[in-house]
């Protein structure tokens, strides 16, 4: 369940007013276009995909690197926080409230409905578009016997966009690593 939400008084909320909200672990929150947007925390199979992905990352990224999950991004524009699945980035990171855009090396989302993939393939890369991060990676788990990934490489200020792949995808920019994004689903095999 998404739902955007204003501030009292129907009004868009700032990054500040974002950051003094107490905490809340039942829910990931975000400000989209300048509203709060409320998502429910991920489901088992989102979650399972993000676990396996980082495992994969961290043990191919070069060293001084690190895979993150669900670390909260600061951004510039409208969208001024959000909470990329994964984020790869400096391990200095890793001791920060919240990552700069101009830290994240390569910006990941897992899309697992149709509304997420939207807001992922469109809205998302825009935003990171605008804000200079170089890599941003869309998962699609949508058919588990299909898992994708697109890629989206800065080039001039917009995105070049590889076409979506499947399977076992090797990838050389920013750094060379396989992805096998059929293990990032489906249950536990014992």
């Amino acid at each position: 369940m998404v739902e955007t939400a204003s501030t009292a008084g129907g009004r868009p909320i700032t990054a500040a007013e974002f950051d003094a909200l107490p905490i809340d672990t039942t829910h990931r929150y975000e400000i989209e276009d300048g509203f709060l947007l409320v998502n429910a925390r991920p489901a088992a199979p989102h979650s399972r995909a993000i676990k396996r992905l980082l495992g994969q990352l961290d043990s191919q990224l070069p060293a001084g690197l690190e895979a993150f999950a669900e670390l909260e991004a600061e951004l510039i524009g409208r969208s001024p926080r959000r909470v990329p699945d994964v984020v790869v980035a400096s391990v200095e990171v890793g001791e920060q409230q919240r990552v700069r855009a101009d830290q994240i090396v390569v910006a990941i989302e897992i899309a697992t409905s149709g509304e997420s993939a939207v807001r992922d393939y469109a809205i998302k890369a825009g935003e990171y578009a605008a804000n200079a991060i170089g890599h941003y990676w869309v998962i699609d788990i949508l058919d588990p016997a299909a898992v994708g990934l697109t890629v989206y490489t800065l080039d001039d200020g917009e995105y070049r966009i590889t076409p979506r792949a499947t399977g076992s995808v090797a990838v050389t920019t920013p750094f060379p690593l396989t992805v096998d994004l059929g293990a990032l689903v489906g249950g536990r095999i014992v």
